[in-house]
């Protein structure tokens, strides 16, 4: 029986264009059964499971390192926060570790476990992050963690605190910056940092600055100055100082030793000249250039009508008030009515300055409490307006700072520009306090702290004398840009010009300044204490003294440089 022999099919795909029975040229056959090139197919098909699960291995690698880095910021964060509140229990550290990577990054469901030691913040955070194609490899999760170190930057911190302790601070408002600053003294010291790291300065200020009375010279009963006074004080009068009483080179602290008075310690405003703004710059004290020393605070005896001056000690005799146009004669006449007798002589370079009238007796003295102001009863005399506590040069020993300021007392008028200045002067490492660090060392951050609760104040009377006595005595004296008659509205906008201006210059010298404006709606003074700030950030204002605490606390959280170790 003949074989049989079967063959493939042939499938033949004509050209559809082309009639059946048309001439032409016929295509080859495609013979589908016989062609090979499917194997690149079959081999997709069989590879296209481990590349699936390799990109998405891939996806799940990429959101791992995206979670990873969240966390780690996270972790960062919150060993910062740790770190920045220094002394904590355990306990507390956890819960602020927990807040700021719940709160600030989302992840509540992190576990986190935080240690502090010797000063070093150490937080690690784990959280288990989903996986996309873990399920292939028999994991739907992996775990992500993170470890983060923080401790505190090694900078040196210069705080001067420039508190106003003028009258209307009386109450509550005195007592809650009390407590406010007492608490970022300790909140400072419990950040456990070594001793010569952190210093503060306190400045009281109202109406003067009180530098302190131990500054002053000793003058002996006979009237020789056995121990002189700073070399930064006007010890002879040399300074050119406008007086209505007071003869030229004729030591103030002269009278206040034939008036048998201790000076209380307040220095006046510097008079400033065409070569130095002594006033609102911090020049160094130069006794070649008598404008440049500090002259010591002496509140004349007024006019005996309590209806209109609120200093009258001594009997008057019927003495007109001059100011700024009194002569020299006018003011050795003046001095009778503190007890010269005799003819005045001026001095010729003797160290003796109090010996400058050849008879002296002592006047009877009225002390009694003033009643003019109806928040001020303090004695009347030559110290009346230095009721202030005296400022404390920059010092590591913070019980002398905290008693300080528990003893501080209201009373007076606002002088924002002494405050200012004086702020700046205990920062400073020039005279007359040079305990701060040089301004060329970048490691220690100068630091002032401002609060005010009302406005810049010259103190307009209506009388003759033009307002009460000043760090640049009365109106009448023209020692503020000139003004012998101004309206309240006139001399406080001087005031806040001149107050900026040291602003500017302290911010300039390297000084950082944070303001607080406390319970006082006046638009003008949020402005000028906004400008005074070294940014917007750093100005502060408290409609209400509760806020003081918090605000206290925003700022040392500000001042403290924190550096991540890992």
């Amino acid at each position: 029986m003949a074989e049989r022999v079967y063959r493939e099919p042939r499938i033949v795909i004509r050209d559809c264009n082309q009639s059946r029975l048309g001439a032409g040229p016929m295509r080859k056959p495609i013979e589908i059964f016989s062609d090979r090139s499917g194997n690149f197919g079959v081999t997709f098909g069989i590879l296209a499971v481990p590349v699936m699960l390799a990109g998405g291995l891939a996806v799940d690698y990429v959101g791992l390192s995206v979670q990873k880095s969240e966390l780690q910021n996270a972790a960062d964060a919150a060993a910062l926060a740790v770190a920045r509140e220094g002394k904590v229990s355990d306990a507390e550290a956890l819960e602020i570790a927990r807040k700021t990577i719940a709160a600030n990054y989302g992840f509540t469901a992190a576990q986190v476990s935080v240690s502090v030691k010797d000063g070093v913040a150490s937080v690690r955070a784990v959280i288990d992050k989903p996986l996309v194609f873990g399920g292939f490899m028999g994991k739907k999760s992996m775990p992500v963690s993170v470890d983060a170190d923080a401790t505190f930057a090694f900078t040196k911190y210069e705080i001067a605190l420039v508190l106003d302790t003028t009258g209307s601070m009386e109450g509550g408002k005195l007592i809650s910056m009390q407590n406010a600053v007492i608490g970022l003294v300790d909140g400072m010291e419990a950040l456990g940092l070594e001793k010569d790291q952190i210093k503060f300065s306190l400045v009281p200020y109202a109406g003067f600055v009180n530098v302190g009375p131990g500054h002053g010279p000793t003058i002996s009963d006979t009237g020789v100055i056995t121990k002189a006074a700073a070399g930064w004080l006007d010890q002879d009068a040399k300074a050119p100082v406008l007086q209505s009483d007071i003869p030229e080179e004729f030591s103030r602290f002269a009278l206040y030793k034939h008036l048998n008075v201790t000076w209380p310690g307040c220095v006046e405003t510097r008079t400033p000249t065409a070569k130095a703004l002594h006033d609102v710059d911090d020049t160094v004290p130069n006794p070649a250039d008598p404008n440049s020393l500090f002259t010591p605070f002496f509140a004349i005896d007024e006019p005996d009508d309590a209806w209109k001056y609120p200093n009258s000690y001594l009997p008057d005799g019927g003495t007109p008030v001059k100011g700024k146009g009194a002569t020299q004669a006018d003011k050795e006449t003046q001095l009778s009515r503190y007890g010269k007798t005799g003819k005045y002589t001026k001095p010729e370079n003797t160290p003796d300055a109090v010996q400058q009238t050849k008879t002296w007796k002592k006047p009877k003295m009225d002390t009694s409490p003033s009643s003019f102001y109806s928040n001020k009863n303090d004695p009347k005399g030559p110290g009346f307006g230095c009721e202030v506590e005296p400022l404390v040069p920059l010092t590591s020993d913070f019980k002398i700072i905290k008693s300080t300021v528990k003893q501080l007392k209201a009373n007076g008028s606002t002088n924002m520009l002494e405050g200012v200045m004086w702020g700046w002067r205990v920062l400073s490492s020039r005279e007359p306090f040079t305990d701060g660090a040089s301004e060329s060392d970048s490691s220690v951050e100068k630091i002032m702290i401002f609060l005010t609760d009302g406005q810049n104040s010259f103190g307009n009377l209506n009388n003759a004398l033009g307002s009460g006595y000043t760090s640049m005595g009365y109106l009448v004296d023209g020692r503020l840009d000139g003004l012998t008659a101004a309206s309240s509205a006139q001399t406080n906008t001087a005031l806040d010009k001149k107050t900026l201006s040291a602003c500017t210059n302290a911010k300039q010298d390297g000084i950082e300044i944070y303001t607080i404006r406390l319970e006082e709606p006046d638009v003008a003074t949020g402005n000028l204490l906004a400008d005074c700030a070294s940014t917007k950030a750093h100005f502060f204002d408290a409609p209400s003294r509760n806020q003081l605490a918090p605000i206290f606390d925003a700022i040392k959280k500000g001042v403290v440089k924190l550096r991540l170790t890992s």
